[in-house]
Order: C-alpha cells, then structure tokens, then sequence
C-alpha cells in the first residue's frame, strides 16, 4: 500500500504493478480537535514485550503534552554499553482500532498495531525541533496517528512517501518515504492481559525510487535488493538507494 498525504478514502485507489492497491488522501472533514476517549490502555504490556526483545536496556519516555484522537508517546532504549543502536517504540496507537478492510482475511487480528524503529548509536533523541535528527520524532508521532486521523491501517509492505514529492526527510539524503516490515511469529504480536493481539511494524526510512521498484516488482524484490546490497535493520538516512 501507498498513501499520498490530504485525507483518505477506501474507495479511492488504483492498482500498482505488483498488485498491491495505492490510496490516495483527500481532505478530510473538519470536525474540530478531538482529544484521545483512552490513555496507555496496553502501555504496560507493550513496554514488558519490548523489555524482552531487548533486554537490559533503560528506557527513557518522551511524553507527548497535547495529544489529538490517541496519545502517542515515544519510549526511547539507548545503545548498551559499548554503543550497538537505539530502539525507539511507540504507545498509544493501539489504543484505538485501525480502519483494516472488511474482505481481509482475519481482519479483526489486525486492528492494533505499534511502531518502531532501530537508530545508530550517534542519533541524538533530543527533541527540540531545531535538532537535525527531530525528524524521528515526527515521522513516528504522525504515521503512530496516522490510521486514526484518514480511517485507514497500516502493515506488513505498506509503503507511504513523505508528501506526494517524496521530500527527503532531512537535507542530503534521498530517503523520503517508509516501508513497514512485519516481525517474525516469536517476535510479534503483542498478546495483552485482555487477549487482544498488538502487532509490531518496523520502520525503515526508504527512497522515491526504492518505492517505485516495490510497487512494480514487489516486497520480496525490494527486500532481495536490501539483502545483496546489506542493508540492515539499524536505519541509515543517508545511506543511497539501491534502486
């Protein structure tokens, strides 16, 4: 999936090479702000699986102040001694259903999802937004909100570019959009003290042309290209694009 900024709407889509549908935004309907109806309804879940995918680590909280439809916060897992990379995880976006289609097989199973992303352990996680590396913080605070703002959901191989330009995320890089990678069955879903499953999505900062390749030859060749060319899981915003 591909979705263009400026509202959402299901039924407004066409059909990329590969198969896959590519939605596109429209303006949506101003109804005025909307504070979150729940707070931290799995944090505490959430914060234990991730306590286990990697262990040993502190974890600091950037607390988000103002919150619209869902309070995301992000908890930040600094480099362990010796310095390896940050994790940085959201909460909150599970505190509300995602908009997932009806013919989807299983559909309710998909409903609840977290974010996260692995950073090198020179990122600086300060968030004054004059600090080149904010763009984290931003990006995961808006695609965490994102399905609950335009109705919609997000997956495993879901693309989604940065305005409909795909404007690199910061100056020098080409990267300018994500790819969402699903978990393997022992790493995700989240299983929360209720029985609601959380599953938990990578992201990984992505170029135009990487985006278009998926969309014409699929995940899989995108993915064959990011295994030749050693692309890891520790995101690299200015590496180049392997397309």
């Amino acid at each position: 999936m591909n979705i263009n900024e400026n509202g959402f709407n299901q039924d407004d889509f066409n059909t990329a090479p590969d198969g896959s549908k590519i939605y596109h935004h429209k303006k949506a309907d101003n109804a005025g702000w909307q504070p979150p109806t729940q707070y931290c309804v799995h944090m505490d879940d959430i914060c234990a699986h991730f306590d286990k995918l990697f262990p040993g680590r502190q974890t600091n909280v950037l607390h988000e102040i103002v919150s619209e439809l869902v309070h995301i916060d992000l908890h930040i897992m600094p480099p362990v001694p010796g310095g390896d990379f940050y994790v940085v995880y959201t909460t909150g976006m599970s505190d509300l259903p995602m908009n997932v289609p009806s013919e989807l097989e299983g559909a309710e199973n998909w409903r609840l999802a977290e974010i996260f992303m692995m950073l090198p352990p020179d990122w600086n996680p300060s968030a004054q937004a004059d600090n080149p590396d904010f763009w984290v913080i931003g990006l995961l605070k808006f695609l965490a909100r994102m399905p609950h703002e335009f109705s919609t959901w997000l997956s495993h191989g879901h693309t989604v570019p940065n305005g409909p330009n795909y404007a690199p995320f910061v100056q020098g890089s080409q990267m300018g959009g994500v790819v969402l990678a699903g978990l393997s069955d022992d790493k995700s879903p989240v299983v929360t003290k209720d029985g609601s499953k959380i599953h938990l999505y990578m992201v990984a900062p992505i170029s135009r042309k990487e985006t278009e390749f998926k969309l014409k030859n699929g995940l899989d060749a995108l993915f064959d290209l990011f295994d030749q060319q050693k692309i890891g899981t520790i995101a690299d915003i200015y590496r180049s694009s392997v397309v």
